[in-house]
Formats: C-alpha cells, structure tokens, sequence
C-alpha cells in the first residue's frame, strides 16, 4: 500500500496517494516505519498538521532507532520547505540530541533559527534560540556557514548574546576557529582584533567578544589581545575569564597598545557603564577589608566626575572616598554637589599641594588599606574586589599593587606591570634606578597601587609636602628602607590620564627632584663585580697610553687635547683600534648610546668614556648614556647626579676643555681604588 501510495503521488493524484498511506497505517497501527512513511508522504502532499499526527503514537519508538531517527530529519526538512518550521522544530526538538549523527544535529539549527523568526511578531520562543546553540555547540564541524551567521544575528537581536559567545567560545576550545570566524563575519586569513574593536564599537558586543577571545587564542602573548579579551569576558560576567586574560598580561608600549580598545559595557564607556557584579570568592569567613582612597584636586576640570564615577562603579561594599579640594574655582564644586551621595566626604580649603592634600584626608582613618586617585586618574574595572582579595591572601604584605594602563583622551598608549621579576625587585637600589627600572615602567605610576594602614603608621602618617612631584617616590623609598613587602593582584586597576597639564609633564625638573630625593636614601654604584671590571679596563688603558677620541660635535680643540694628553703619556688617535686604551666620546643627549658595542665588535678591548656636553639637555636621553659606558663625565654637579647609576663610574663635574688632565687624574683615582 506504501509503494503504491508513492506510484499515485509521482502520477499527481495526492489524494489517493493520501488515501493509500493512511491505509497503509491502518492496516499495521503499531508498525513505526509505517508511520513514519505514510507521515513522510502527508507531509509532502498533504497537510503538516496531518503528517504530525500520523506520527505521534510511534515518536518514542522512532526517537530510539538511529536509522529511524535520520528518516525523521529529513521528513521535518520537508515539513519546513512546505512553511511548517514551528510543527518540523516541534518534531525534531525534543529528538536531535538522541542521535550521534552530527548532520542530525546540524538539520535542526536552520530549522529552529526559522521558527524562531517566524515566531518574532507573536513574542520570539527563546527555547528555540537556546536549543540551536545547543545543537550548534554540539556539532560545531557540521553547521552551515550560512546557519552560524544567522544565529550571530538573531541572538544579538534577541538579547542572547551569552548564547552567541558560548557558542563562539565553544568553537575556539574546540579548534574550530573557521566557525568561530563565521559567526562574527571574520574572513579567513583577517586578523581579529580590528574586527572586535569594529563590532564593540558598534554595539555588537557579543560579535565582539568572541572575535576578542579569537585575538587571544592565535596570539596568546599579545597584551593587547589580552586586555579586549579580558574586558569582554568582564562585561559578560565571566570573572575566570577575565582572570586568565589579565593574569598573563606583560608591560607593552604605545605600538602594541595601538590594538587595545577601551572598556565599554552596555555600550556605554567605562565608568559610565560598568560590568555585572564578578567579584573574587573571600576564604571562608574573611570579610572584604575598608579601604579609603584621597582625591586632592585643585581646578581639575570634568576629569574629576569620571575619577569619582571610577570609584562608585567598582561595587565595592566597604570604600571610603574622599575628595580634598583646595579651593577651585573652574566649576569643582558643582561636580562636587552632584556627587556628594558617592563621596564620604569633601573637605575644601587652601593647601601646600597635592601632598599636603592627601595626608588631611588619611588622617585619623581607622580603614585597612589606604591610597590616592588623582584627580586626572581612574580606577579600572574591578579594581577594588582585585586589590582586596589579594591583599586579603596575603595579609601580611604592607602595598597591594595591580597594572596600569596610561591613556591621552582613552587612547591606550602603554600598560606598566610593576615588578615583574617579583616583589623583591622592591628595593632602595632598584627604586633608586631613575631611568633605568622606574623609567622602564617597573615600579608604581601612583593609581594602580595601594597600602596598609599599618604602613602608613610606621612610616609616620605623612607625604614630604616640601616636594611638588615627587612626594608619591619619596613615599616608596622611605617604604623600600623600611623593609615593605609589596604583593600583585594580576589585574590591570588603573588608568594613569597623560595630558599637558599634569604636574609630573615637565620631565626635566621632575627627574632633578627625584635625583634630589633619591640622594636622601641612596647613591647608585656599581656592584662590585662590575666595579672591578671597570678598573682593570681603565688601568689597561692607561698602561697602553692610547685613547681614541670621538668628538662629532667639534667641542675640543684637536691640538691642545693631543698636548695636554701627550703630557701625562698618552697618544691621542682619532682612528680606532684594537686592543686596550681609552675611547672618549663627547656626547648630546640625542646622541647614539651604542658606540661602545660597535667599538668592541671591532677588537676594542678597552674602557668607554662619554663626556656630557649639555647640562640642560632632555635627562632621560641624557641618562640614556651610562648603561653603555664605563665611566661617564658629567658637565656640571647637578648633572652628576642624574647620571648616578649600577652600570659605570660618575666622575666629579669636569668643564671641556682645559679638563683633560683632570679625566686623566680622575681614571688614575678610579684604577687605583
């Protein structure tokens, strides 16, 4: 009766063919693979409803043979080609996961995906949309390229996009990227991350995030792909991932930086959206610690809303902010009112400066930990709940720090990760390394790091008000001598605002008063291995009576530097040569550093010398110098100072150019010692 149903049907007589299937049926009510035929012949001939109905007293039976399963998928196929999506999403729903077949599985998403858009007007079945994730997670090699791009567009549209980053996630766990890349429009070949920060910027945000975690995956050392990826996850509300990102985050400069996006949730940027509540996990028992961090701000401008909304947004439950202002006159107080819910208090008056600012409003706080935010500055992300938690795993450490990330107007321009070899690197002589370590982004720009009340007390509750910029390094180095242990949380909690106004911008003043202060606690020299490296140079030198000089700039008079050399034995020559001797070089801050590497490259054996010829020249490229030198000559005192480093001797300040025999009678001191 079944065959001859199909003669009728193929002939274009439906309605016997109709007729000869439900005979079929009848005759044999409990044979399944009946019912499944007939049902397959009314669904293309006849009515849907017809078809289901058919089949219903045999779906248990079906739904348990593989075979038979395979026969239904393609009986709903017909269903939905004849506009039946909602009955075929209803025959094969409650089915599809029985089967190992992953082509089983893949026939249900464009099937589900249909029915849930033709259910949009009536109010969309968003069991629909979670079943096709489902079946999509489970049979990620099978889906059309076509059925992930519309499921990308119907979850975003529906609201899903947890649904959509699953599945994305799930692809990229499985080493399915090219699915992965399907669902966020990613061509083969196309790097992802301009793709991520293309859909986040226009509010595609779950598109985003998995291109984000797609950057992460194929280039797992890339810090920029580390922090998109990791505020994604955080807008996502998934904490651990958001964890594992941040945790292997590596100092980067403004290049790679260049790729990192700036934090945004609900479309909205931080701190005016802010993530779902992720915070750490506490030990059983232990209860977030009270922490007060001090604004001072003198006419901030409208930095100072974004700096408080920084610290509200975080959700901490226990923070005390306080703003010290003193005396503005650019619209302050406003801000100031309209905050006030958000501040435990604002205290206005005159001051001495920022210093003086922060130590009024830490005095007399009973809270555990203790810090300042500038008023230029913000709070990253969680930055609050990563700090507590990880001073709480270690309540012993006196500083609790994360990474900061510094920006002009949300452009990120470098990420800084204090202490990357670890919190021993916290010392008086690595924090006296001006523009070595600290210059380097090794230690603390102020906002990503925090301390203990406990500190605070031992080092005497004050800031040295005498100092304009650097009282934050005075802080630190009065911490250092006092033996402070310091302990990471790997998150990035700050963003250090780079601006034209900032009091540390004029770097040549800055760097004198940080000499200035550093001198109070310690005097850089080399070690000694180093040391005596540098005399056996200087001494072989001398006994070969040979120096070469290098003078790009003209500043010594050629004839009266060969006499006044020749007279304490020593030939000059301004070709260079192999072996031992002297090599001087008289340098501008700009100067090339790495002339001494090329000298020796060449078969010189000697000590390298690099006489200073500005004083009031850029100090960081002037300090550049030393670390390729072994004995550098200052122009003035002042100067002497900012050259102190491990890596070679400073003499005392020697003027070109009647001091040549004095830099011979300084190398004589030196060898000598």
């Amino acid at each position: 009766m079944l065959a001859a149903a199909r003669a009728m049907a193929e002939a274009g007589d439906a309605p016997a063919a109709l007729a000869a299937a439900h005979g079929a049926v009848a005759a044999a009510p409990e044979d399944a693979a009946t019912r499944l035929a007939a049902a397959s012949i009314e669904a293309r001939w006849g009515d849907p409803a017809a078809a289901l109905a058919l089949l219903e007293p045999a779906l248990t039976a079906i739904r348990a043979d593989q075979e038979s399963l395979d026969h239904l998928a393609m009986l709903a196929g017909l269903l939905a080609t004849r506009g039946a999506v909602a009955e075929a999403a209803a025959l094969l729903g409650p089915c599809w996961r029985a089967s190992h077949r992953p082509m089983l599985r893949a026939a249900f998403v464009p099937i589900a995906l249909a029915a849930h858009r033709r259910g949009l007007n009536a109010g969309a079945d968003g069991a629909l949309l979670e079943d096709a994730a489902a079946a999509i997670r489970s049979a990620l090699p099978a889906i059309a390229a076509r059925d992930l791009a519309e499921f990308a567009r119907l979850a975003e549209e529906a609201g899903r996009g947890d649904l959509l980053r699953q599945a994305g996630l799930a692809a990229i766990a499985a080493g399915e990227a090219t699915q992965a890349r399907r669902l966020v429009g990613l061509a083969p070949g196309a790097p992802a991350t301009p793709r991520g920060l293309e859909l986040a910027a226009t509010g595609q945000a779950a598109r985003g995030a998995v291109a984000f975690a797609l950057a992460l995956a194929e280039a797992p050392r890339d810090p920029a792909a580390r922090l998109n990826a990791g505020w994604a996850a955080l807008g996502a509300g998934d904490a651990s991932a958001a964890e594992a990102a941040f945790a292997g985050l590596r100092g980067a400069p403004a290049l790679v930086m260049a790729q990192a996006g700036w934090p945004a949730f609900d479309s909205l940027p931080w701190p005016y959206g802010a993530p779902p509540a992720a915070a750490p996990r506490l030990p059983d028992g232990a209860r977030w610690p009270r922490i007060r961090l001090v604004t001072p701000c003198l006419n901030p401008g409208p930095w100072l809303e974004e700096t408080i909304l920084s610290v509200a947004a975080q959700g901490y439950p226990l923070v005390e902010h306080v703003v010290v202002d003193g005396g503005s006159t650019d619209g302050t107080a406003a801000i100031l009112a309209r905050h006030r819910h958000r501040l435990a208090a604002v205290i206005v008056g005159r001051d001495g400066g920022p210093a003086e600012a922060i130590a009024k409003g830490l005095a007399g706080s009973t809270a555990d930990l203790l810090g300042w935010l500038n008023a230029d500055d913000m709070l990253a992300p969680g930055a609050l709940h990563r700090l507590a938690a990880a001073w709480r795993a270690d309540p012993e450490a006196d500083i609790v720090h994360g990474d900061a990330i510094a920006h002009r107007a949300r452009r990120l321009v470098a990420l800084q990760r204090p202490l990357p070899d670890g919190p021993g690197e916290f010392s008086l002589p690595a924090l006296a390394d001006i523009f070595g370590r600290w210059a380097q982004g090794r230690f603390f720009l102020g906002p990503e790091a925090i301390f203990t009340r406990r500190l605070w007390d031992r080092l005497g509750g004050r800031l040295d008000a005498s100092l304009r910029a650097c009282f934050d390094y005075e802080f630190w180095l009065r911490a250092a001598a006092a033996g402070a242990r310091p302990v990471a949380a790997r998150w990035p909690t700050a963003f250090y605002r780079l601006h034209q106004g900032q009091i540390s911008g004029g770097r040549a003043r800055v760097a004198r008063e940080q000499a200035m202060v550093r001198a109070r606690f310690h005097s850089p020299a080399p070690p000694a291995a180093r040391a005596a490296d540098i005399r056996a140079r200087v001494a072989a030198g001398l006994a070969a009576g040979r120096l070469l000089l290098v003078d790009p700039w003209g500043a010594a008079p050629r004839d009266a530097a060969r006499a006044a050399l020749a007279a304490q034995g020593i030939a000059l020559s301004t070709e260079p040569f192999e072996g031992p001797g002297l090599a001087l070089r008289l340098l501008r801050p700009h100067d090339p550093s790495d002339w001494p590497a090329r000298l020796r490259a060449d078969g010189f054996t000697g000590a390298a010398i690099g006489w200073m010829l500005d004083a009031e020249g850029d100090p960081d490229a002037l300090a550049a110098h030393p670390p390729g030198l072994d004995i550098a000559v200052p122009a003035d005192a002042a100067q002497r100072d900012l050259l102190l480093s491990e890596a070679a001797f400073v003499t005392e300040a020697l003027p070109l150019p009647a001091a040549l025999t004095a830099l011979v009678a300084a190398l004589r001191g030196i060898a000598a010692a």
